[in-house]
């Protein structure tokens, strides 16, 4: 059976590369069962500590797959479809490990839900970002009503989604879309180098992190009852131990995760 996810493995990262290069990566069903399959088990693994998400060839990912769109659609096919885009939404935005996007070249549509979506995007200059949904008479989904409106504001996301819009890399980089703008062809190594910083702490932190964001601070308050909720079970972790007997010994911690 072809895999329209691939996965590699270098020490604690792991990268998924979307690989359907007859279409440019588009976010058919097949894919999506696969790529939320990764993201969770990567989610369980203890020995991934980050993941990168990049799409094959000089494309991140061109969109939903027409094709799947050509027949009629019953409610129920559509909310189990539905169904599938938010466990991906959840595992990347709150899910336990960090995911770095390494996008090149178009991210269309559900594209831009998976970029968006991640803890931190890195993109060549010449990337292209199509909010494409309104087009084919369809919301934006993967949760970018959401993530897109937290990294633009409001305004611009409105703008974007209404108006499909073609935005190139530098100006999603003004914009806060992307956050790292590399040459053409830097992409993939660019986030992998990323990925590799975002290990450096210990790992419970940075998954209460995203929980909190993901679930929302909307004031002070809301973040120091999160404070409060999770950080006496921090200062009695294994880890926090860990890093100040490092610390007094001269050493770099071993983390593991609890």
């Amino acid at each position: 059976m072809t895999s329209h996810v691939l996965l590699s493995r270098e020490d604690n990262l792991a990268v998924l590369t979307l690989h359907k290069p007859e279409s440019r990566n588009a976010l058919g069903a097949e894919m999506q069962e696969e790529l939320i399959d990764h993201l969770e088990a990567l989610g369980r693994d203890p020995g991934c500590g980050a993941i990168v998400l990049t799409g094959h060839g000089e494309h991140f990912c061109s969109g939903g797959d027409l094709n799947n769109m050509r027949a009629e659609r019953t409610l129920a096919f559509s909310r189990d479809k539905m169904a599938v885009g938010a466990r991906i939404a959840r595992a990347l935005m709150a899910g336990p490990k960090p995911v770095i996007a390494a996008v090149e070249g178009f991210a269309v549509g559900a594209g831009i839900s998976l970029a968006a979506g991640c803890d931190y995007v890195v993109a060549a200059d010449n990337a292209l970002f199509i909010s494409a949904f309104g087009k084919v008479g369809i919301l934006p989904d993967i949760g970018l009503l959401w993530s897109l409106t937290q990294r633009i504001g409001i305004g611009q996301a409105k703008y974007m989604i209404a108006s499909a819009r073609k935005v190139g890399g530098g100006e999603a980089h003004r914009l806060g879309l992307v956050d790292q703008l590399v040459a053409p062809g830097q992409a993939l190594a660019a986030a992998t180098a990323v990925a590799r910083e975002f290990t450096n702490t210990a790992p419970l932190p940075g998954t209460l992190m995203k929980a909190a964001y993901a679930r929302g601070m909307n004031s002070l308050e809301d973040a120091l009852r999160f404070e409060l909720d999770n950080q006496p079970a921090l200062y009695a972790s294994r880890d926090h131990r860990e890093a100040v007997a490092a610390f007094f010994d001269k050493r770099q911690p071993e983390f593991k995760g609890f």
